[in-house]
């Protein structure tokens, strides 16, 4: 059989393609090794030094077309328009803002959990610790949920822990890569870092010390505050059929409890409590489904780095909705070296007739939360819409 020799030549854009590839394996992935590597190894020759320098946005990546060669370059103002630079405390705050709010939800939930264990008088067949935690984090599952999981008694509540172990080993990333940021880029402000950093650690430290009581059953009585666990335990029964059968979507009308708009108007949404984690499910069944891709691209496919769906989501320009609260991070990819992507018109007009019809006319827009009528939504151009979803 021939052979024949392929020959591939390197565009204008490679240099910023890669810088975003390596760019997305540092702040998505949480990966800082794997972002070096990408350059290193990308670039014969380029030291580790080198490649922080570039990750950081000081150096650029041009390519010279003719001499097919990539040329790193000390950053020029001029570079700004073509190569982003990501700031680093936006990124670290808005990190810290899902983990505290995540957090809360979880918290929200052990708790809720402690009167249903109360009330029932469950008991647990282990004794779950630090130790078994930390083996929880890292994988071994037989140890701990496998023997949670086959109790009736735990029918229902196995998703939980489940969604406890996910942020624990995410938040445990995110804190690491803060942490290197912290170590290589410029423009920290290192003061206001310590604060997160603190932050961070006693978020992760509640919430670890929250599901080791409430395995252990090591919490009083006065603890007991109400009954809405039920409606958790019931809101996971519900969804797990729903998500089953394969979600499709829903009308926005219907005005479900949280959900995300895809750019084209198709709206994929769940009901159930906030600490049911609907967005992260959503996500998940998205992925699943094939329409959030389980790898950005063929290298992440080789080494088996799979695509953060509530990421994609973001940066593809789908509008995350909980309630009349609207959240949208589209127009802020640049800070990641992305290309920005407005909210359409279909997503803003579906937007405004489901707060009309739902919502008593009254939005709420961004982390801040900040409170609109339906009409000053409508009447708002692209440009004074966007900042309300900035932090």
């Amino acid at each position: 059989m021939e052979t024949k020799t392929l020959h591939f030549r390197i565009g204008a854009d490679f240099g910023k393609l890669l810088m975003d590839i390596a760019m997305e394996h540092l702040i998505y992935h949480n990966n800082p090794v794997q972002a070096l590597k990408t350059i290193t190894e990308s670039l014969g020759g380029c030291d580790v030094k080198t490649a922080v320098e570039i990750l950081a946005g000081n150096i650029v990546l041009c390519v010279d077309e003719e001499e097919q060669t990539v040329i790193p370059v000390e950053r020029e103002d001029f570079h700004d328009k073509i190569f982003p630079k990501i700031d680093p405390m936006d990124w670290m705050k808005k990190r810290h803002l899902e983990m505290e709010t995540h957090g809360d939800n979880l918290m929200t939930a052990l708790a809720e959990l402690q009167v249903q264990i109360k009330r029932n008088n469950m008991r647990f067949p282990i004794e779950f610790n630090y130790e078994s935690v930390f083996k929880y984090i890292s994988g071994n599952k037989e140890d701990v949920l496998d023997e949670l999981e086959y109790e009736i008694e735990m029918s229902g509540m196995g998703s939980l822990f489940e969604i406890t172990k996910k942020f624990i080993e995410f938040s445990m990333s995110v804190q690491s890569t803060m942490k290197w940021i912290a170590n290589n880029f410029t423009g920290v402000d290192r003061e206001e870092y310590d604060e997160i950093k603190e932050d961070c650690s006693y978020t992760l430290s509640d919430i670890m010390s929250k599901l080791q009581k409430t395995v252990n059953l090591d919490f009083p009585m006065e603890s007991i505050q109400n009954d809405s666990v039920q409606n958790y335990i019931e809101s996971a029964r519900e969804i797990d059929v729903v998500l089953n059968k394969g979600i499709e979507p829903v009308d926005i009308q219907d005005n479900y409890t949280a959900g995300w708009l895809s750019p084209e108007g198709d709206y994929y949404a769940l009901n159930g409590e906030i600490a049911n984690m609907l967005h992260n499910q959503i996500g998940d069944t998205l992925q699943e489904k094939g329409i959030v891709p389980m790898y950005d691209s063929d290298v992440e496919k080789e080494i088996d780095i799979k695509t953060n769906p509530d990421s994609w989501l973001e940066q593809a320009g789908w509008v995350k909705i909980h309630g009349n609260w609207i959240l949208y991070g589209g127009m802020f990819n640049h800070k990641i070296n992305k290309e920005n992507v407005p909210m359409t018109d279909t997503q803003k007009k579906m937007i405004g007739d489901y707060i009309e019809n739902c919502h008593a006319c009254e939005i709420k827009l961004g982390f801040k939360k900040e409170r609109f009528s339906s009409g000053m939504f409508r009447a708002m151009d692209k440009i004074a819409l966007h900042k309300h979803f900035d932090f």
